[in-house]
């Protein structure tokens, strides 16, 4: 959904043991990266554009950790977006049970604000998610949503990437987080990457960007498993739109996805009829039912990262409904789902919370509170 949410701090019992990242760092050259990505932070707004570019070495000695069956991560957390842990803890008052994870955004300023993030390094009061997955390890998890560059990329940036030029850059962004406890996050690289409202990691609108975006994806996922790393990567997108490329063309490939997600909201459709919205939403590009079933194909946790009902208006949105709410829900109840978060606040055009549906937030604490069907087993 065409939001802003990476740069705003929007708001809106322990269960089984953890199943964190499935990736690991093999081999001694941890940390070796090719000589031509050192420094690339400083030129990074001052290089010759027109130059060739010249792909580097991959960073390491890399390869994927042995298929974890997509039953074995069905954890079915229960998640919220907000960037203040009071809200978080207002939501859980909410629930009457504790959040399994929260998922944010980092900012894409420039390339520091990339690698150090702000909830991780100098976290504003009141917003220190490092802290708060610290408090709990074995319960919490932070989903970290982050742009692929920063803001007003040049034009190739996606050959760049494909190329190693910004490998430092994630090797810097893992480090940052493993030195602050956050080393089994999720991180949802170039999230809604098939919508073109995020110039900072959009797929791109030819066959070669999107080769060369996966490449990069690729790169990323390998600069960043740093010593003592052990992320789970979410490849997002976003449901629709409806002349987007389908999820296939779009996938960088079993070897560097754990999770297989996409941001789901009640716009856009125009049949005011609960069962002909679902039926019309069920025909895009890139539905629910067809995410799902590739995830299934590639034996993959499903994710629902953003999901919503929105308001009605210019959006088209549904407006207070329950029936939305417990479609989702009996989508996440069958899936293998790994986690699922709701994007309860009015930004983004979303423009209510649960507080403003009362119908859908009866559905919501049915379905997702403390008795609820789709929360992890011993809640």
């Amino acid at each position: 959904m065409d939001t802003t949410h990476q740069e705003s701090p929007t708001t809106g019992g322990p269960g089984r043991p953890r199943k964190h990242g499935r990736r690991g760092v093999i081999g001694a050259g941890v940390g070796v990266l090719a000589a031509a990505a050192a420094g690339a932070g400083v030129w990074w707004g001052t290089r010759d554009t027109s130059a060739p570019i010249t792909p580097q070495p991959t960073p390491y000695a890399w390869r994927p950790r042995a298929h974890t069956p997509a039953a074995d991560l069905d954890s079915k957390w229960v998640g919220v977006q907000t960037h203040d842990v009071a809200v978080a803890e207002r939501f859980e008052d909410y629930l009457g049970r504790p959040l399994d994870c929260v998922v944010v955004f980092g900012a894409e300023t420039d390339w520091p604000a990339i690698e150090g993030p702000w909830f991780a390094i100098d976290a504003p009061e009141g917003q220190d998610w490092a802290q708060w997955v610290r408090d709990d390890p074995d319960n919490r998890t932070l989903v970290i949503s982050t742009a692929m560059v920063p803001k007003d990329p040049d034009e190739d940036w996606r050959a760049r990437g494909a190329a190693g030029e910004y490998d430092e850059h994630w090797r810097k962004f893992g480090q940052n987080l493993v030195d602050v406890g956050l080393g089994s996050s999720i991180v949802r690289i170039g999230w809604e990457l098939n919508g073109k409202w995020y110039a900072t990691h959009y797929v791109g609108d030819t066959e070669e960007k999107r080769e060369q975006w996966k490449e990069y994806f690729r790169r990323i996922v390998m600069a960043m498993e740093v010593e003592g790393s052990d992320f789970e990567v979410d490849f997002t997108i976003a449901e629709g739109p409806q002349n987007s490329v389908s999820i296939e063309e779009l996938y960088p490939g079993d070897d560097y996805v754990d999770i297989i997600g996409v941001d789901v909201y009640d716009s856009y459709i125009s049949p005011i009829d609960p069962t002909a919205r679902w039926q019309a939403k069920d025909e895009k590009v890139n539905s629910v039912s067809a995410v799902v079933a590739f995830a299934e194909e590639r034996d993959k946790p499903v994710s629902f990262p953003e999901w919503a009902m929105v308001a009605e208006g210019d959006t088209q949105g549904g407006g207070d409904s329950p029936d939305f709410v417990n479609r989702m829900a009996d989508v996440m109840a069958s899936a293998n789902l790994r986690y699922q978060a709701y994007f309860n606040t009015t930004d983004g055009g979303v423009g209510m919370t649960l507080a403003d549906a009362p119908n859908g937030s009866a559905a919501y604490l049915a379905r997702f509170g403390a008795s609820g069907d789709v929360v992890p087993t011993g809640t």
